[in-house]
């Protein structure tokens, strides 16, 4: 019959699904170097500057697509 230590170590292998995927995050979760609050203000800041420059290019884009139509009388 095999001691009571060991049948805990057989559990602790033989984890899967759900509850192995669990420990797995929380351990990965542990290991992560997360940012510091200025690192995320600049990241924030660059994101939404980027956002704004996107939408001005396709706004630019979609205005210059209409009057070409309209210059043409597609429209």
């Amino acid at each position: 019959m095999a001691k009571p230590s060991e049948k805990v170590v057989q559990r602790k292998q033989k984890r899967s699904g759900v509850i192995a995927f669990f420990a797995e995050t929380v351990k990965e979760l542990r290991r992560v170097r997360w940012p510091g609050r200025k690192e995320v203000i600049n990241f924030t800041t660059a994101a939404l500057l980027m956002c704004f420059v996107m939408g001005l290019l396709v706004w630019g884009f979609d205005v210059g697509v209409s009057k070409l139509m309209s210059l043409i009388g597609l429209i």
